[in-house]
């Protein structure tokens, strides 16, 4: 962490105020300290080594790390990296994570899970029929579906749907009986040091096992498999795709069918699906499955200018009623009762969202609907 290059490019923004526009914690509190250009004015004094409020602690992790206050900064500072940059050094000086996020951390290194699961229940989301005949590790595939955390334990359809649509595909694949948590929760967390010790363990199991492709569900874990164990772990070398992109794939090449009905359905991008991700566009697939079964409308922002679910880096366990709030905005525009999302975070974040404020809006991971829309072959 090269904190002179933090401290001149943070210093370089001019107070344009720009990014207050598309920042969700800024627009849902109007509170300046909850903004790009607030956060990096607390950056700076963090690097600097001045006294810092808990207000302003908890600001910096109030920050869902969307990146889109980084395509709208006219000085092109890289804000959200500046910002997690200071959760690390928070974290250095004793200040970090938050009480909430050591809860999680902890349930992290004693289940294996960040969502306060058993690790002995890891594996309810499997569909009866293929409970017999699944091997696990000892399977010949060199892919693994990598299920993670929210979807084996809170979003479960997420989990069997994804399963249940690769094996209807013939596609060769094969699962951890004892999956780990991918650690993308600690790194956002800021605590740098666990984050990388769980990135190498992961990798030696993964190496252990023959694996040389790796599929998800969860944005988080694709964001973790992409953008981090490159960047922490010498000589990584297993690509990594969302099982919505295998899921296209089967179906171009008529592996899977899928029928069409009249629902009206709007589709999310979410940050770690899109924006996020280096090198890899997962806009076309899910917008091409699902036309296939329904009209798909979108959101006023779509694509890589998608706004945040209100979930992100892990703001729901710091403040909640934010998480509502940005949540909520998203459904106040919605033109369809219906939203489908490829995260398994932003299912669970929107039906809390729905529940809290009573919208009756309905949130569906993408294979669950896909697969209730599959034709039999």
């Amino acid at each position: 962490m090269d904190e002179e290059k933090i401290i001149a490019e943070v210093q370089s923004c001019i107070d344009c105020m720009i990014c207050l526009d598309v920042c969700d914690t800024f627009v849902v509190t109007q509170n300046e300290v909850l903004s790009p250009n607030g956060r990096l004015k607390i950056v700076d004094k963090i690097f600097n080594n001045q006294n810092i409020t808990q207000e302003e602690i908890k600001s910096i992790y109030t920050c869902t790390l969307c990146g889109l206050c980084d395509l709208t900064c006219q000085q092109s500072i890289h804000i959200a990296d500046a910002i997690h940059a200071s959760k690390i050094k928070l974290v250095e000086m004793g200040l970090g994570p938050l009480e909430n996020h050591n809860k999680i951390i902890k349930n992290i290194e004693e289940q294996d899970n960040s969502v306060n699961g058993k690790r002995e229940e890891r594996l309810n989301w499997m569909p009866e029929k293929y409970k017999e005949s699944e091997t696990f590790e000892t399977g010949s595939s060199d892919t693994l579906l990598f299920l993670g955390c929210m979807s084996s334990f809170r979003v479960k359809e997420s989990a069997s749907a994804s399963y249940e649509l690769l094996k209807e595909g013939n596609f060769d694949f094969k699962i951890f009986e004892k999956e780990p948590c991918c650690g993308e929760y600690v790194y956002s967390a800021g605590k740098l040091d666990f984050a990388k010790k769980i990135f190498n363990e992961n990798f030696e199991l993964f190496k252990q096992h023959g694996i040389k492709n790796i599929i998800t569900t969860c944005g988080g874990c694709f964001y973790a498999f992409n953008n981090l164990y490159p960047k922490y772990i010498q000589d990584y070398d297993i690509p990594v795709k969302h099982v919505i992109q295998v899921i296209h794939e089967l179906k171009k090449n008529g592996k899977l069918k899928f029928r069409q009905s009249n629902d009206t359905v709007t589709y999310h991008d979410s940050c770690r699906t899109g924006r996020k991700i280096k090198n890899i566009d997962v806009y076309d697939e899910p917008r091409e499955l699902l036309n296939l079964c329904a009209t798909v409308n979108e959101l006023k922002a779509n694509r890589e200018l998608t706004a945040c679910c209100g979930a992100g880096s892990g703001i729901r366990g710091v403040d909640s009623s934010l998480s509502i709030k940005i949540g909520k905005k998203i459904f106040d525009e919605l033109e369809t009762q219906d939203i489908i999302t490829s995260c398994p975070l932003c299912v669970f974040n929107y039906r809390y969202v729905n529940y809290k404020t009573q919208s009756q809006i309905k949130t569906k991971y993408i294979t669950d609907y896909l697969l209730n829309a599959l034709e039999e072959s």
